[in-house]
């Protein structure tokens, strides 16, 4: 059954929640604390912060689904703020592109990430931990090359991770 992918709803905000929460450990380092994870997931990854982004004016989410479930989602931020790199400051972001962990390798998150780079025009940047290798080869397959590092705040604990841009000559 092929992928459909959409903007994101309101009624989507609980399983939106549902899949930061299962995706963000496989994010972070593998040495992150739980109670770190934690902390940022009860102020970054509950339903009304969904139901915030939704609102947002510079925010665009979509998500990908099989069957009418909901498998993923990704985030763009039209206007992030500045990272103090010249190659990735004023691009739009990929703020987040997770799928739950059951589609990985079924070609979920490249459909959505596709359809999230149909959505930007030009260069575009993302961020992900220094230790992610899966997410770091699948953007590189993508496109992706990293330009710098920067500081990703967790709970009490600073994480590094890379700043990764897409430009259309880099395809």
């Amino acid at each position: 059954m092929p992928y459909q992918i959409r903007p994101a709803r309101s009624d989507d905000c609980t399983a939106l929640s549902h899949i930061g929460q299962a995706t963000f450990a496989l994010a972070s380092p593998p040495d992150s604390a739980p109670v770190a994870q934690q902390h940022y997931i009860a102020h970054n990854l509950q339903p009304e912060h969904f139901q915030a982004h939704l609102r947002h004016p510079h925010k665009r989410l979509l998500v990908v689904e099989q069957g009418g479930q909901v498998l993923g989602y990704s985030m763009l931020d039209l206007a992030p703020g500045k990272l103090g790199i010249t190659a990735a400051d004023h691009l739009v972001e990929i703020s987040r592109c997770y799928v739950l962990p059951a589609a990985h390798g079924t070609g979920a998150a490249q459909s959505l990430l596709e359809a999230t780079l149909a959505h930007t025009r030009g260069p575009v940047r993302l961020t992900v931990n220094e230790l992610n290798a899966r997410a770091i080869r699948f953007y590189g397959r993508n496109g992706f090359r990293k330009v710098g590092e920067a500081i990703f705040s967790c709970g009490d604990e600073r994480h590094r991770d890379w700043v990764m841009v897409r430009t259309p000559d880099s395809l």
